[in-house]
């Protein structure tokens, strides 16, 4: 066998032998484009990469899974994956996972029909309007206080693709208004306009509801290293390069 050719032989099975010593990690999500979604059989999106860049920089092959996020929740909580991502963080949910820093920025936004010029400055300018919310997404605690008060019609979407559903229930206007993240929301209806036209009348209102908050990732606290392993990803999180977390 020639130098050349077993030089080039090393070449294309070192890097493989070396990605095969690397520990797995499981990681659950649920479909939430632009963050994460499927496509030609991988999981790609903004969120997706950087944790794909974080987690090798730790030494980490990652297997990321999307299943519907109540099932994502439930093996994140029983300790049969490793790491969930895209959540909010909250009380009851600190009560199960180690919460990292944040991945990105989470801005809730109420959409409605442009044509009907809708307005608010507080939540009770929007009292008995039709809201529709997505089932298990956690919104701001003082939204949900206003909605507990029984100051709307509160409508939750369960569907498999909630804020898509959500979305197209404003433009045929079954519910007045659909509490959304911003970005992903603007995201389905560039993505979906050209099958269902009638995306083109929603909008985003202005004013965020409740506080800008962080779009993070979450160590399952059934792991023996868990809290650890959120202290290592916040380390390399933070030494990311702006292009890095792309």
């Amino acid at each position: 066998m020639s130098g050349r050719f077993l030089a080039l032989l090393l070449a294309v099975l070192l890097p493989v032998v070396a990605h095969a010593d690397r520990p797995t990690m499981t990681v659950v999500t649920s479909t939430y484009p632009p963050y994460q979604y499927l496509e030609n059989g991988e999981v790609k999106g903004t969120h997706t990469e950087t944790l794909r860049r974080v987690l090798a920089r730790m030494g980490y092959d990652p297997v990321f899974q999307l299943v519907p996020w109540a099932r994502a929740e439930a093996s994140a909580r029983a300790g049969t994956s490793d790491l969930i991502y895209s959540l909010t963080h909250s009380p009851n949910r600190a009560r199960h996972y180690h919460f990292t820093n944040p991945i990105s920025e989470a801005r809730d936004v109420f959409f409605s029909l442009s044509d009907r010029g809708l307005q608010w400055q507080e939540l009770d300018d929007l009292a008995g309007m039709r809201v529709g919310l997505s089932a298990f997404y956690s919104y701001a605690p003082e939204f949900m206080d206003w909605l507990a008060a029984g100051n709307a019609r509160v409508i939750r979407i369960s569907q498999e693709s909630p804020e898509l559903t959500g979305l197209k229930m404003v433009a045929f206007g079954r519910i007045d208004l659909f509490i959304c993240e911003e970005t992903v929301c603007r995201y389905l209806i560039d993505k979906h306009i050209a099958d269902h036209p009638e995306l083109a009348n929603v909008s985003a209102m202005p004013r965020t509801v409740g506080e800008v908050r962080g779009f993070r990732a979450a160590f399952s606290r059934q792991h023996p290293k868990g809290e650890a392993l959120r202290d290592e990803f916040n380390k390399v999180l933070a030494e990311l390069k702006p292009s890095d977390s792309d």
